[in-house]
């Protein structure tokens, strides 16, 4: 299966979720499906596997490396998520680092977390 086609499966399943039943089994085919896409250089796939391993997995470790390979490569809402963990961890500079250049990058998150985070004083 080629990484666009992995792309559009994984989404259509995780389009599915609803976070109120076991839908692990659902959880692990998004993940396998985001991995292989991802591995492939499938940048759009590198930044939702980053998504997908912070807000459902909620594995840091592993999202992270995703998310800085998506923003590296100019994913504007992996800059926003990057800024999001990074606030969310206490580390206000890297946080503003990563809003910043989503904001320049275009991401309306990221411009408004921007304009948020220097309201509250950084």
């Amino acid at each position: 299966m080629m990484a666009e086609d992995q792309l559009a499966e994984a989404l259509r399943l995780a389009d599915t979720l609803t976070g109120y039943e076991d839908e692990s089994a659902i959880e692990q085919l998004v993940e396998t499906l985001l991995r292989a896409a991802a591995k492939q250089g499938h940048v759009r796939a590198m930044a939702e596997l980053g998504a997908f391993l912070w807000h459902v997995r909620g594995d840091e470790d592993d999202a992270r490396p995703w998310l800085v390979r998506a923003a590296e490569a100019g994913e504007g809402d992996s800059m926003n998520l990057l800024g999001d963990i990074h606030d969310f961890l206490g580390d206000g500079d890297e946080a503003l680092r990563w809003y910043e250049a989503g904001a320049a990058a275009g991401d309306p998150h990221a411009v408004d977390n921007l304009a948020a985070l220097r309201t509250l004083g950084h």
